[in-house]
């Protein structure tokens, strides 16, 4: 442990002592009946000790904030009813020093409905904080909600709907009741009360063309008395259990985020919602909202974690892929480098030293990041390293490595652009084949000119029947050959500029006299020259060899 962690110890200390000072000073004003204390701000004040002690016992800031946001969304229900309910007369102050108090019967209480109201949303904030070890927990959370909005409103049925921003629809996620559907059933649905009622449960709806979605859209909640003058709501018939009653719609939200709608209804010919229960269904609406955004934002953290749990394995995995030193090989000379943006990246090189007439120079760059691609790039080097030391040519390697790559029933995306170079030192012979995005160019040391000698074309992993043609040329003393992913020559500025093409042939003209590692070292200090304080948003790889 630091010096700094133990320090750190003494203001936990502080803080739980404080808060069990204030919590006696609580008891003591609750025995005299001096003020009013609510049971909320002793379970708060518990909450903030309970941080303390765990967080000692276990260091970590994130379990230590997580427990001081429940305790502060303790406070949270009472703080917006006393914020937005009616306010209490005060006393008016007395003329004379002895002129008798006013009559108790002066100040208001709250009321019972209101404590009520208060007990609900405390109770969803209690569940909220159980969801963050319970596989199920923001269904069984959400299913609270939908249940005590209908007991609160007394509703025949209610409805919690999330919206899904990837494709735009609101779904059904939580369903009670009875709940005559707003909406046009599907034309092959026999019109059977469990029927109806499954499907939707199930059901999802865009965000337009019906009652969920447009109300969603809108971000404002509505009380519909008259669904009968609302050409929002279709009228199913002609059975009784499906005619519309009375419905109240009011949209969950982050801030000025729609992230979904509760729904709650009445059947035809019971009394219609009336304004005390849309009222009262906003403010729970408002502690749902902030119930459930407390259990997203822990999800999403969780998440994070476990993916950087996964990149990490993930990462050391592919370390073991990486070449630790570059291998010294007949009448070239080789330099390369691979800059990852964050996480497992998602490119690699390889060089194969096969036979004495082919030197293979392999170059991934697979799509996607993390685990999957990680093992999409597995496989695809483990083809390649067995098939170049076959007499096959380069492109018919690529296409052998497609058909297999097509052939796996993995349910994860396996497109790679891969460049596959096969050198022969005895004739200076230079065979290749691309896929993808990669590209390949020739610096030629007798016309002095970067040729781009590659061809656009399928990645691997897209169909099954694609070839990949050979391309190949005679080198010469001093030639240089050099292959990279697309990250590199689209890496951007502070202006938003691309580094190009351009500008990789002229430091490729400026270095020719260079041996290969210089030439590639010479490359990735330009583009950290040229990007500055910019973050890279792809990977960023380079693989060159010189003719000597």
């Amino acid at each position: 442990m630091s010096n700094l962690d133990a320090i750190a110890y003494i203001p936990l200390i502080a803080i739980a002592v404080v808060a069990l000072v204030l919590a006696a000073f609580l008891v003591i004003i609750k025995i005299r009946n001096t003020a009013k204390v609510s049971f909320i701000s002793f379970l708060s004040l518990l909450i903030l000790v309970i941080a303390c002690a765990y967080t000692t016992m276990h260091p970590g800031i994130t379990t230590f904030s997580l427990l001081i946001l429940i305790a502060l969304l303790a406070l949270f229900p009472y703080a917006v009813l006393l914020a937005f309910g009616k306010p209490k007369e005060r006393m008016a102050v007395a003329p004379e020093a002895d002129a008798p108090a006013a009559p108790d019967a002066v100040i208001e209480e709250i009321k019972p409905e209101e404590v009520h109201l208060i007990q609900l949303g405390q109770e969803f904030v209690l569940r909220a904080a159980e969801a963050f070890s319970n596989e199920n927990g923001s269904q069984e959370l959400m299913d609270t909600i939908n249940q005590k909005l209908v007991e609160i409103t007394r509703a025949d049925g209610g409805v919690v709907l999330i919206v899904d921003d990837f494709e735009d629809v609101i779904s059904v996620k939580s369903y009670t009741g009875e709940f005559p559907p707003p909406y046009k059933l599907p034309a092959d649905l026999p019109h059977k009360p469990i029927r109806v009622s499954t499907s939707f449960k199930f059901a999802q709806f865009p965000l337009r063309d019906n009652i969920f979605g447009e109300i969603a859209s809108a971000g404002k909640a509505e009380l519909i008395t008259h669904p009968e003058k609302d050409s929002r709501i279709y009228q199913n018939s002609p059975e009784e259990f499906l005619r519309c009653g009375s419905y109240l719609f009011i949209p969950l939200k982050q801030g000025e985020i729609v992230t979904g709608l509760i729904g709650l209804a009445r059947k035809h010919g019971n009394d219609a919602f009336t304004e005390s229960d849309f009222a009262h269904a906003e403010v729970l609406c408002e502690f749902a909202s902030t119930a459930l955004r407390t259990v997203y934002n822990f999800q999403d953290y969780k998440e994070r974690q476990e993916m950087t749990k996964e990149s990490d394995i993930a990462l050391n995995l592919q370390k073991m892929f990486a070449i630790k030193k570059l291998p010294v090989l007949p009448g070239i000379s080789v330099g390369c480098f691979s800059e990852q943006t964050s996480g497992v990246c998602s490119d690699l090189y390889d060089i194969i030293p096969a036979r004495k007439d082919r030197t293979s120079f392999m170059l991934l760059d697979v799509a996607g990041k993390g685990m999957n691609a990680l093992l999409v790039m597995v496989m695809i080097r483990a083809m390649l390293r067995l098939l170049v030391n076959t007499t096959q040519s380069a492109g018919t390697i690529l296409t052998w490595a497609n058909k297999g790559i097509c052939g796996e029933t993995l349910k994860l995306d396996h497109f790679a652009s891969v460049t596959l170079i096969n050198y022969d030192d005895t004739k200076k012979h230079v065979q290749f084949a691309t896929s993808g995005t990669n590209q390949v160019y020739h610096f030629s040391a007798k016309s002095g000119t970067v040729t781009r000698v590659s061809h656009p074309c399928e990645p691997i992993g897209v169909e099954k029947s694609t070839a990949y043609n050979d391309r190949d040329f005679t080198g010469s003393k001093g030639d240089v050959i050099l292959a990279f992913s697309d990250g590199l020559i689209e890496a951007l500025n502070e202006q938003g500029k691309p580094y190009s093409v351009e500008r990789l042939g002229t430091v490729i003209k400026t270095n020719n006299t260079l041996p290969g590692k210089d030439i590639a070292a010479k490359v990735k200090d330009d583009i950290k020259k040229f990007i500055g304080i910019e973050k890279p948003h792809d990977d960023q790889t380079l693989l060159v060899f010189k003719i000597q």
